[in-house]
């Protein structure tokens, strides 16, 4: 498995406790761009004060400027002076050591080839459960016959990956399923409610494999990289490395790279000390009600999508990896 790598040195070079750092930038990522909350953002026109009353001060502009070009000053100041510290940040382990930052790419293709797949379920889930029961309208009827399409286009891509006999098996399970169930619903042109439940619960077996074997190799990639940074590590920076995991409000504890380094960095709570969970806090999506609807629609748990939908897989993962608690 290829590991990208990129290297960038920092003038810097101190060796100071990296807690400090963990907490500054969990802070930092749930700032947004301007200092606005979403809620500002998204206010409807009829709420909106006159247009005269909306305008800045110049010199509460100037103040709020200088203010976060201190915070920035004193953020960069902070990361230079730390040890070593590991940010987890999409497909990427970021490591900061002696004001050298080096970037790994550890999500494998294998992962978003299986997470594609799986997602196929809960697309049609989505697009159709608001319509269920009344007959479907030319728009969503566009849409469906584009995604029919791109679904058949994707059955050679899936053939050819290079998955093994059963996990391809299993991929054409989920393709197959899902052309069966679309070409119904353009038969019939309406779903029922008793047919999506029906499609939505008769996939869980094969999502959830997916979702564990995304998880396994996310984590076999993320293991990997770890033990090599180790080795370049002395037994104090070891001792004292701190991860922040960048990720979205749900999944928190169960996050599977919060599961990964908890048990790796022996802190049993998950986040704590060693490990900031650096929470997108101003995420609008998960005020909505379609994650809990699509959690009782495929796996008969109402709570199951306000978790990361990787977590389960990623226990079992993590005692192959590390050996069982």
């Amino acid at each position: 498995m290829s590991l990208s790598r990129r290297t960038i040195a920092n003038p810097r070079n101190n060796h100071r406790g990296g807690w400090f750092v963990g907490v500054l930038l969990a802070c930092v990522l749930a700032l947004g761009s301007h200092g606005e909350t979403p809620e500002k953002k998204t206010k409807s026109a009829a709420t909106e004060e006159p247009a005269e009353a909306k305008k800045l001060p110049a010199e509460l502009d100037s103040l709020n400027l200088a203010s976060r070009k201190m915070y920035a000053d004193a953020r960069a100041q902070e990361i230079s002076t730390i040890a070593a510290v590991i940010i987890v940040s999409g497909d990427d382990l970021i490591l900061r050591k002696n004001g050298v930052r080096t970037v790994a790419t550890v999500i494998p293709t294998e992962y978003h080839a299986l997470k594609s797949v799986a997602h196929i379920t809960l697309a049609l889930f989505s697009l159709l459960s608001s319509k269920a029961g009344s007959p479907l309208v030319e728009a969503p009827m566009k849409t469906l016959s584009d995604y029919q399409t791109l679904m058949t286009a994707a059955g050679p891509a899936i053939e050819k990956f290079g998955f093994d006999p059963d996990t391809l098996a299993r991929q054409k399970r989920i393709l197959a399923r899902a052309q069966e169930f679309t070409a119904k619903v353009f038969k019939d042109g309406m779903v029922s409610d008793t047919d999506l439940s029906k499609f939505c619960r008769e996939s869980r077996a094969d999502i959830l494999a997916n979702g564990a074997g995304a998880a396994k190799a996310q984590l076999l990639a993320t293991h990997k990289q770890m033990m090599e940074w180790k080795k370049t590590m002395t037994a104090e920076e070891w001792a004292a490395l701190t991860v922040i995991v960048s990720g979205s409000q749900t999944p928190r504890a169960e996050n599977v790279a919060v599961q990964y380094f908890s048990r790796l960095l022996g802190d049993g709570n998950g986040e704590g000390r060693r490990i900031v969970y650096a929470e997108s806090l101003w995420d609008e999506t998960k005020a909505l009600r379609l994650d809990g609807k699509l959690s009782v629609a495929v796996f008969a748990d109402p709570y199951r999508m306000y978790r990361d939908f990787l977590a389960d897989g990623a226990r079992t993962a993590i005692d192959d990896i590390l050996g069982a608690p």
